[in-house]
């Protein structure tokens, strides 16, 4: 729709066709949203929202014995429950911008807007899924670090079959009753399609019978693949070179601290790489000092492991006592006075040199994606307003409130491998 068309429309016209236009990109553009459980909270009743599931009912282990009654067995009640958050963002446009420019602003902010929305929720999706616990990893590794060679810890047809048993062990429901869903990166996507997975079928062999999902790729050991280029890959670094001096003062102990440096994605919000953990031995009141990378794509954080490993042991990061300092801009000194006494944990670094790819394979009401306010749309009607007197300006922005959740954890793996494409 072309800007003059536009003054043609009331406010209100304005802000219902820009809603309609906003939810259709974001219906159209998100991977993970589609396969989610979709609940809405009634307004009026809080930000925190539940889930509840009886688990099933163990079976007897012992025969009745004539006329007694046997021990009553015990229901089981499982609940999730999460607090909604708020999200929202605008594009500010100036009245000369609008007169000026022959790009239709208002039409190419809204689309921006749109795409800007639908990937903000599966950004979300993605950052619960990532910390689900049941993790299958290529070839026949069992941690995330010791990912090392591409010809055989890359996603193959065995780690699917692996994955497969585990999900139908735990008693995961298919969608449709037929199939298990995945969703992978572009690079386990070019993994999955090579013509050694024989048992690969692509997506546009599939006729006219079946409606594919968006993303869909194809079917193989009996799961419908997606693929999302949204998904970070995780990369581990060389080690970072810090410092331990004594000016300014600092309060650190005389003891053996481990200290890495965390990526975080300026586009996405995603964590993208690590760089090795540091062994660092501090002397009584050493501070800690550094500077960050130079990549302005990215916002760093400082992980400080627990005191006390040996001198030149590099110790895991998954101590509920590593600690960070976040939000630090590229090429910036920092300086670290003391080690904090609350933070978060960092994750487990890959190997340096290697890339780590995700992917997750889903039962049915393996998450879900709750609303508690569907995505609206808003339109300034380039009137004069207070704070904008000369009506100078026009915005057009979006809000929702919504939280995924993990229902259960034994409806979902992820898979973590190395991949031949990069």
């Amino acid at each position: 729709m072309a800007l003059s068309q536009f003054s043609s429309f009331s406010g209100g016209a304005v802000s219902q066709h820009i809603a309609e236009e906003l939810l259709m990109i974001a219906k159209k553009a998100v991977v993970f949203q589609q396969i989610a459980e979709k609940a809405v909270m009634p307004s009026g009743e809080g930000k925190t929202f539940q889930f509840n599931r009886y688990e099933r009912l163990n079976l007897p282990q012992s025969v009745l014995t004539e006329g007694t009654a046997p021990t009553s067995t015990d229901m089981s009640l499982s609940t999730v429950s999460a607090v909604a958050d708020q999200w929202g963002a605008f594009v500010e446009i100036s009245d000369v911008a609008l007169l000026t420019i022959k790009h239709p602003l208002l039409n190419v902010a809204m689309d921006l807007l749109g795409y800007q929305a639908a990937e903000l929720v599966d950004r979300e999706i993605i950052k619960i899924l990532l910390a689900s616990t049941n993790v299958t990893y290529g070839g026949a590794i069992t941690s995330r670090q010791n990912l090392a060679t591409v010809s055989t810890d890359s996603l193959s047809d065995a780690t699917v079959q692996k994955v497969i048993t585990h999900l139908r062990t735990q008693g995961a429901h298919p969608y449709e009753g037929v199939h298990y869903v995945g969703v992978i990166d572009p690079g386990m996507e070019q993994d999955v399609s090579a013509s050694a997975n024989t048992s690969f079928v692509n997506a546009s062999a599939y006729g006219n019978a079946k409606q594919l999902y968006n993303g869909e790729i194809g079917t193989w050991r009996g799961v419908r693949w997606m693929t999302s280029n949204l998904i970070p890959k995780l990369a581990g670094l060389a080690a970072a070179t810090y410092t331990t001096p004594t000016s300014p003062v600092g309060t650190f102990a005389a003891a053996n601290y481990t200290v890495t440096t965390e990526y975080v994605s300026k586009a996405t919000g995603l964590v993208e790489k690590y760089t090795a953990d540091t062994a660092i031995a501090f002397a009584a009141a050493d501070s800690l000092a550094g500077t960050t990378p130079s990549d302005t794509n990215y916002t760093y954080k400082i992980y400080i492991g627990i005191a006390g490993a040996a001198a030149g042991t590099v110790m895991y990061q998954g101590s509920a006592t590593t600690y960070l300092f976040d939000g630090i801009p590229a090429s910036t000194a920092f300086s670290i006075l003391a080690p904090p006494t609350s933070g978060t944990t960092a994750q487990a670094i890959p190997g340096s040199g290697k890339t780590v790819h995700f992917g997750w394979v889903f039962g049915k009401q393996a998450f879900a994606a709750v609303d508690l306010m569907n995505l609206k749309a808003y339109v300034s009607d380039g009137k004069a307003i207070v704070g904008d007197p000369l009506a100078q300006k026009r915005t057009v922005g979006y809000k929702l409130m919504f939280k995924p959740v993990i229902q259960n954890q034994n409806f979902l793996e992820r898979i973590e491998a190395l991949s031949a494409y990069e």
